[in-house]
């Protein structure tokens, strides 16, 4: 077993520049994956890198260190809800202290629970190798199960978006086939903010474990933007998901992931209006 262990991100780049390796934080995924033996692979650990960890916001955008705990994310109550709800689902106590949001993304998973809520804030990824920084949208990165763009000489840094204003809402629903810890079947993330005169202002919803990749909903975000607020959970109910391509496994039908995906997001929506309905009636 060849095992690094890097202290700077310098460090750790010029390992990636010298040959491919595999990349190891939190390690949750690689003891979950019986193909990760470690002995058939060279391993960078950029666990003891400070400069990857911690969560910071200027002038409105927040930036999440790709090697930052999700237990960290779970008590930063600033952070929008969707996120915070979505990492709070991540596992056990044990998984959230150790696992990270940055694995959890290049590991590519359709049901990675981190997906949803950061594609509902347009979050973009940073890459950094010897070669440079580049920023790339969240939406490009994931390419397909367990597949992303980033390169073999790569490392995913950061995390970044900008932080919702009020009045705008946020909520994250995780379908499981069991209560308690459990791999989301399905899951949705929404944002949304409403008009002054009621009306929906606009909206951006997020679906995973219905497709291959974690996805943005376009066309139901359309529909429902300048609509008031009693037609939105019927706009819901009758719309089109014919963008999603789920798959029939020992977990669910392709059916019931549709079904569970309308579901997720009705009632995500439902949540943030909720949420605002209060904040109006409080004014």
């Amino acid at each position: 077993m060849h095992y690094l262990r890097p202290h700077t991100i310098d460090a750790a780049l010029a390992r990636l520049a010298e040959r491919p390796r595999r990349v190891l934080c939190g390690a949750t995924d690689c003891f979950a994956a019986p193909a990760l033996v470690p002995g058939r692979h060279e391993w960078v650990d950029i666990s003891s890198i400070d400069a990857l960890r911690g969560i910071a916001r200027h002038d409105g955008i927040v930036r999440i260190g790709a090697a930052t705990p999700w237990e960290t994310i779970v008590q930063s109550t600033w952070l929008p809800v969707a996120l915070r709800d979505a990492a709070a689902g991540v596992g056990s106590r044990q998984i959230r202290v150790q696992g990270t949001l940055g694995g959890n993304l290049c590991h590519g998973s359709p049901v990675a629970d981190g997906m949803p809520p950061l594609l509902a804030l347009d979050a973009e990824v940073e890459l950094a190798s010897l070669r440079g920084v580049r920023r790339l949208p969240l939406r490009d990165f994931v390419l397909g199960s367990h597949r992303t763009a980033l390169a073999a000489d790569e490392l995913l840094v950061a995390v970044t978006f900008a932080l919702p204003a009020v009045p705008a809402r946020t909520a994250f629903v995780k379908c499981t086939n069991r209560d308690g810890m459990a791999l989301a079947v399905v899951s949705a993330a929404v944002r949304v903010r409403m008009a002054d005169d009621d009306t929906l202002a606009s909206a951006a919803i997020a679906v995973g474990g219905a497709s291959e990749v974690p996805l943005r909903m376009t066309a139901l975000e359309a529909a429902l933007v300048g609509r008031p607020r009693r037609e939105l959970a019927a706009v819901v109910a009758d719309a089109s998901l014919t963008v999603l391509s789920p798959i029939d496994d020992c977990r669910a039908t392709a059916v019931h992931r549709i079904d569970l995906a309308r579901l997720a997001i009705a009632r995500a929506v439902g949540q943030c209006l909720q949420e605002s309905a209060r904040d109006d009636s409080a004014v």
